[in-house]
C-alpha cells in the first residue's frame, strides 16, 4: 500500500502541464461563452460539461490520495508512540552498573537494540513529515480544481443566460419508453421504497370500482433536503420562460416523495452526468432521466414530475410510495446546465383511475397544458407553481 502511494506522489509534480492546460482550457471557454453563437451554444455546453466531468474525476482521485495519506500517518504515528515507549523502557532496563564481562556484552546488544529502534521512529518521523507536505500540496491542487470548477459552471450559466428562450426546457418531441409507463390500473403492487417510516395505512392511492383514494398526505415536504432553489417558476433569474421549480444539489443527493402517491412513470434511459444546454434526450424530450407520479395531499390529487435525475431511480411505474420514501437521486441529465432536479406541478380535477386512463394514452408530462405558456390549463388540470404548495 505503502509504495503504490509513493508512486502515485511520485507522478504528482507532472500533474504541473495538466494543470497549465487546464487553465487554457477553463479561460478559453470564459471568453468563448461571451461571443459563441446559437448554432455553437449545444456544442460548447458539451466540451464544457465534458471538462467538468475531467476535473471532477481528478479533483476525486486527489482526494482519495489525501485520504489514503492521512489513514497512513495515523498508522505510522501509533507506531511511533508504540515505538518510542518501547525505547524508554529499554533504556531503563539498561542504565544498571556494568559488572563483569557478559553483563558487559549483553549492555551493549542493548545499546544496539535501542539505536535501532532510534532510527526506526527517526524514519518513521520523517515518513509522516513528508506525508504531510504532499497532503498540504494536494490541498492547494483541489483548491485549483474547485476554482475551475467553480469558474466552469459559471460558463454554463452564462451560455444558459444567452439562449434560455432558443433551448426551451423541454419539447412536445420525441417518444416515451412505453415500457417505463404504468401498465393499468387493476392489481397495482403495494408501497414500494428504500427507507421510510412504518405507516398506518395499507395504501397511498388504492384504485377500486368506487375510485376512492385513501392515505392522503397531511402536507408536502421537501422532495430534496438542503437543495438550494436555482430558478424560480414561470420564469428563469435573467428572463426566459421556465414552467417549473429548479432546485440545486449535488450529484447523487437522495430525492424524496414529497407525499403519498403513485409512479405513472420512471425511466433511467440515459447516464447521470450527460447534461448539456440543447440535449434533448429522455422522455419528456429534454428531460433526460424523470418520473411522473400522482400525489394525494389534503384532498387533493397532483400530478408531479422530476427531471434531469440520475440514473439511480429506485421506483418502477405502478409502484406506490410513501411519503418520505427515497425514490431516486438527483443528477445532471438532459437539457441540464448543472445539477439540479426540474419539479413541475398540477392540480387534477379527476380521479385517480382516470389520470391513469389518461396517461396511458399519451404519457403527457404536461397533462394537455402544453410547454409553451405558464399557467395554463386544461380539461384535466391546471398547471401551477410548486412554490405556492411545497
Amino acid at each position: 500500500m505503502i509504495r503504490k502511494i509513493f508512486v502515485c506522489l511520485f507522478l504528482i509534480p507532472f500533474t504541473i502541464g495538466a494543470t497549465i492546460d487546464h487553465e487554457s482550457k477553463v479561460t478559453y471557454y470564459e471568453k468563448m461563452v461571451h461571443v459563441v453563437s446559437k448554432a455553437q451554444a449545444s456544442t460548447v455546453s458539451k466540451e464544457i460539461r465534458d471538462v467538468w466531468i475531467e476535473l471532477q474525476d481528478e479533483n476525486k482521485e486527489c482526494v482519495q490520495l489525501q485520504k489514503k495519506l492521512k489513514q497512513q500517518n495515523k498508522g505510522l504515528d501509533k507506531r511511533a508512540s508504540k515505538l518510542q515507549k518501547e525505547i524508554i523502557l529499554a533504556q531503563q532496563r539498561n542504565t544498571i552498573s556494568v559488572t563483569g564481562f557478559r553483563t558487559y556484552l549483553r549492555f551493549r546488544k542493548a545499546e544496539q537494540d535501542i539505536s535501532c529502534m532510534k532510527q526506526k521512529h527517526q524514519k518513521i518521523m520523517l515518513q509522516m513529515k513528508r506525508n504531510r507536505l504532499r497532503i498540504r500540496k494536494i490541498k492547494k491542487q483541489r483548491e485549483k480544481y474547485d476554482s475551475w470548477i467553480s469558474r466552469l459552471n459559471r460558463c454554463q450559466a452564462q451560455l444558459a443566460r444567452r439562449f434560455q428562450n432558443e433551448f426551451q426546457d423541454m419539447k412536445e418531441e420525441g417518444t416515451p419508453h412505453w415500457e417505463q409507463t404504468i401498465p393499468g390500473d387493476h392489481d397495482l403492487p403495494a408501497y414500494g421504497f428504500v427507507t421510510s417510516e412504518k405507516q398506518t395505512t395499507n395504501y397511498a392511492c388504492p384504485l377500486d370500482e368506487t375510485l376512492y383514494v385513501d392515505g392522503y398526505s397531511q402536507g408536502w415536504i421537501p422532495f430534496i433536503q438542503n437543495g438550494t432553489i436555482s430558478a424560480g417558476t414561470w420564469s428563469y433569474p435573467h428572463g426566459g420562460l421556465h414552467l417549473g421549480l429548479d432546485v440545486a444539489a449535488p450529484l447523487y443527493s437522495p430525492i424524496q416523495a414529497g407525499a403519498n402517491g403513485l409512479v405513472l412513470y420512471a425511466d433511467a434511459c440515459v447516464p447521470t452526468n450527460c447534461g448539456y444546454l440543447g440535449n434533448y434526450c429522455g422522455w419528456p424530450y429534454g428531460g433526460g432521466n424523470t418520473i411522473c407520479m400522482l400525489m394525494a395531499v389534503n384532498d387533493q390529487l397532483y400530478a408531479v414530475s422530476l427531471n434531469h435525475l440520475s440514473n439511480q431511480i429506485y421506483v418502477v411505474a405502478g409502484q406506490q410510495v410513501h411519503q418520505g420514501d427515497i425514490i431516486a437521486k438527483s443528477g445532471n441529465s438532459g437539457n441540464s446546465t448543472g445539477p439540479h432536479t426540474h419539479i413541475e406541478l398540477f392540480q387534477l380535477n379527476i380521479s385517480v383511475q382516470e389520470a391513469v386512463q389518461r396517461f396511458r394514452q399519451g404519457a403527457d408530462f404536461a397533462w394537455g397544458c402544453g410547454w409553451d405558456q405558464p399557467a395554463t390549463c386544461s380539461d384535466i388540470a391546471c398547471r401551477i407553481r410548486p412554490e405556492t404548495v411545497f
